[in-house]
C-alpha cells in the first residue's frame, strides 16, 4: 500500500486509540495467569466477580457508543429513564450483571474482545468535527423532560462520551488490581 491510500489518523483519534489499546492491554495484564475458575467466582467488590466486572465495563462501554451514535445523527430520542449516580447507577448495573452473570469466561472475553474493535472502529470513524457535537444522553434530566433546546448543561459532548469510556474502564481494572495484589498474589 503506498502512502497514498493509508488512511490519515488525527493526532485526537490516535491518542484515543492509544488509550483504548493501554486500557485493553491493562486489563489483559491484570488477569493474566490467572485460573479462570477465580476469575469466576472470586469476589472482587460486593458481590461482583473479575468476570462481572468485565461484563459491567463491556455494557457501559456499548452504552457510550450507542449515545455517540444517536448524539452523531442528531436525534433527541427523549429517553424514558434517567440514569442517575442518586443510587450508584445500582439498578442499571444491576441489570447488566444479571444479563451475563451465566455467560461462559469465553463469552465474556469474546465480548471484550469485540468491545475493543467497535470502540476502535467508532474512534477511527469520528471526523475532527464530530468530537464537538452534543446531546442529551441518559445521565442529564434533560433526558427526561425532552426540552426543546437542550442547552450545554443538558448535554454531553462525543469527546466527553469517548473519554467515559477508557476512564470508567480504568476505574475497574484499578480494583481487579488491587483484588490480585491483595487476595491472589499474596496467596501465590
Amino acid at each position: 500500500m503506498s502512502n497514498q491510500n493509508k488512511p490519515l489518523i488525527t493526532p485526537r483519534q490516535k491518542k484515543f486509540l492509544e488509550r483504548l489499546s493501554a486500557t485493553r492491554e491493562r486489563i489483559l495484564q491484570a488477569i493474566e495467569d490467572l485460573d479462570p475458575e477465580i476469575l469466576i467466582h472470586s469476589k472482587v467488590v460486593d458481590d461482583w466477580t473479575v468476570k462481572d466486572l468485565i461484563g459491567h465495563i463491556v455494557s457501559w462501554n456499548g452504552e457510550f457508543r450507542a449515545e455517540i451514535e444517536i448524539i452523531l445523527v442528531g436525534r433527541h430520542p427523549g429517553y424514558e429513564y434517567q440514569i442517575s449516580d442518586e443510587d450508584d447507577f445500582s439498578v442499571w448495573n444491576d441489570a447488566w450483571i444479571a444479563q451475563k452473570r451465566d455467560w461462559s469466561w469465553q463469552r465474556i472475553l469474546a465480548d471484550l474482545d469485540r468491545d475493543y474493535q467497535e470502540a476502535a472502529e467508532l474512534i477511527l470513524r469520528l471526523q475532527p468535527e464530530d468530537y464537538r457535537q452534543r446531546g442529551v444522553t441518559p445521565r442529564k434530566p434533560a433526558a427526561i423532560t425532552r426540552i426543546e433546546n437542550p442547552t450545554k448543561k443538558d448535554t454531553d459532548s462525543v469527546e466527553t462520551l469517548i473519554a467515559y469510556h477508557w476512564r470508567h474502564s480504568n476505574q475497574h481494572i484499578k480494583q481487579i488490581e488491587k483484588w490480585r495484589r491483595n487476595v491472589i498474589d499474596t496467596e501465590s
